[in-house]
């Protein structure tokens, strides 16, 4: 069975016998798309001959685009000769692009540190005319560049290139439609079959669809693909663990991306000499340089914790360092102090925050310098190692892992932070990857960080990444595969193994 467009096309090539594909658009009235694809389904069933022409292509950089006016050349030989006798001084401008360029032109020169015009560079003053700019002009207004134009102008365009304002490349281009006997034989072979092929507004107002007998339809015929609206995998998975976190009785909150060192490292007991605090680990800002810490018991109370812990001198302007937080436990420690001034009543406290973090790492497969963080915290009293190891097994479970202790595929392992003591890792084993991979790290909140921001409550803290999770939930074979801007992976990418 023909398409209604397929047949169309047929139709006008039976009379026409071969025809490119503008005046069959123009004529037979289809868009470009369904043209396209009424014209490629017929070739392959060998019902018309496709004749492609290669073309040369040209296109203009952002640079390029921004000459179109005026180029840089161009503007300084204004310059000069707005100058007079007296030139304008070398050392001010040797350096710029329209001084090079306008003295590889000929039409400056240099006389005792002074920059002049030569002839050439009057007459380009005079005139106005610049072949250079008027071939960018040109082939910013042509797709496709003539042969004789291109072989004209073959220096001006080579030059252009070399200074990345054009680039210049081959197309192939479909250029003529030829009508063949199978697709002659086709046409005539549908025309036979009595019947519609499709419905109108006329028949559905009129009511002779009713009575009508209808050509059988196709089910097999290819179809143009229709891509809907999705989140992004990311966005997805981070509101699949938020609805885990909240459905466990936890509530959501959030803090600054851009933290000061203060909270992102010193109330959470890391030393001011600590290598994570080194430009290679941190993304430290320029603009601000510092933020301010408001709170001035709060800051000598956690002085007071480095100083007696660590023994060595506390210098106020490091904590004041800008930076990108390095991790959203930094929020949990907002809200360590936030909530050390409630009513008795309202413990115990569980929150979680999901956001960005910033590391200057190496990136390799599973480490991004760039990724998304959940966080949480639960303040109370009685609160042990076993609450905060049950807590994660939960969340865990809820996500589809064997958490048993007997599994080979997930473990908890003790681990180090400076924030924590004792301290607990999540693994699970990935097949594909033959590798652990670390989920998340927690522990309880040493007595000195909670006595520092205000409370005697015990605190049950971990973070992990949301991307890393994700290896278990989609087929990746690296972390960036997620933030390379391919849209037609994230149309065609699976669903998430949730």
């Amino acid at each position: 069975m023909l398409h209604e467009y397929q047949i169309k096309i047929l139709e006008f090539l039976k009379s026409r016998g071969e025809s490119t594909v503008g005046e069959m658009q123009e004529a037979v009235g289809i868009g470009s798309d369904a043209m396209r694809w009424a014209i490629e389904t017929l070739a392959e069933k060998k019902a018309v001959e496709v004749i492609r022409e290669t073309r040369i292509v040209s296109e203009l950089t952002d640079e390029g685009m921004h000459y179109l006016e005026s180029m840089p050349e161009e503007v300084f030989v204004i310059e000069v000769r707005k100058s007079g006798e007296s030139g304008i001084d070398i050392g001010s401008v040797k350096n710029s692009i329209g001084f090079m360029w306008a003295k590889r032109n000929g039409w400056i020169k240099i006389e005792k540190n002074k920059i002049r015009l030569t002839e050439a560079g009057e007459k380009y003053a005079k005139s106005g005319k610049y072949t250079l700019r008027d071939v960018l002009s040109y082939l910013n207004g042509h797709a496709y560049v003539d042969e004789n134009y291109l072989s004209k102008h073959r220096s001006e365009i080579d030059t252009l290139r070399k200074r990345n304002l054009l680039s210049i490349s081959e197309k192939s281009v479909l250029d003529s439609v030829k009508i063949t006997e199978i697709g002659r034989r086709m046409l005539e072979e549908d025309s036979k079959e009595s019947g519609i092929n499709y419905l109108t507004k006329e028949m559905l107002l009129s009511g002779a669809w009713k009575n009508a007998k209808f050509k059988k339809y196709d089910i097999n015929a290819p179809s143009e693909e229709l891509y809907a609206s999705r989140l992004h995998p990311v966005r997805e998975f981070v509101n699949y663990v938020r609805s885990i976190w909240m459905s466990m009785g936890f509530v959501e909150v959030s803090g600054p991306i851009v933290e000061s060192a203060f909270w992102d490292f010193d109330t959470l007991f890391s030393p001011q000499d600590h290598p994570t605090r080194e430009m290679q680990d941190t993304f430290f800002l320029s603009n601000p340089r510092q933020i301010g810490i408001e709170d001035l018991t709060l800051l000598g109370r956690i002085k007071k914790m480095h100083t007696s812990s660590w023994g060595d001198v506390w210098r106020e302007e490091l904590a004041k360092q800008a930076l990108l937080r390095t991790h959203t436990t930094s929020v949990s420690a907002h809200y360590i102090y936030k909530f050390s001034k409630v009513l008795e009543s309202e413990y115990p406290v569980k929150l979680f925050s999901v956001g960005k973090v910033f590391r200057n790492e190496s990136v390799d497969y599973k480490h991004l310098a760039e990724l998304t963080q959940y966080d949480g915290i639960i303040i109370g009293d009685h609160l042990s190692f076993a609450n905060l190891v049950d807590t994660l097994r939960r969340f865990y479970e809820s996500m589809g892992f064997d958490t048993n202790p007997r599994s080979k595929k997930f473990k908890f392992k003790p681990s180090y932070f400076p924030f924590v003591e004792p301290g607990v890792e999540a693994l699970y084993y990935d097949e594909a990857k033959q590798d652990w991979i670390e989920l998340i790290g927690g522990g309880i909140i040493r007595k000195e960080i909670t006595r520092a921001l205000g409370t005697k409550k015990t605190v049950l803290a971990w973070g992990g990444g949301i991307e890393r999770l994700m290896f278990h939930f989609m087929d990746l074979d690296s972390l960036s595969t997620l933030y390379k801007n391919d849209v037609q992976w994230l149309r065609e990418r699976g669903s998430l193994r949730i």
